[in-house]
């Protein structure tokens, strides 16, 4: 796994995610210490990249996981009547 810093990512950019789309993940770090990580995405990989990543999904799953921990469940059936 290659390291590099912040000086580093910004002088060989094209070269660093030439490495990362071969498989190569890269650890970015700042001040010397680890801050961000580069690892290949497909395009396979994007939609769920986005979704695991978009807040408001997030806050989406978040109310209904409390939905469903308090009871608040609707039956597809009941679903589908109100549509």
């Amino acid at each position: 796994m290659k390291v590099a810093n912040t000086v580093e990512l910004k002088n060989q950019t094209n070269k660093i995610l030439r490495e990362v789309m071969k498989g190569q993940p890269v650890i970015i770090t700042y001040r010397g210490k680890p801050a961000a990580s580069l690892t290949p995405l497909s395009d396979e990989d994007l939609e769920d990249f986005i979704l695991e990543n978009s807040p408001k999904i997030r806050k989406m799953i978040s109310e209904a996981v409390k939905d469903v921990k308090g009871g608040k469940l609707t039956s597809l059936e009941e679903y589908m009547k109100a549509s």
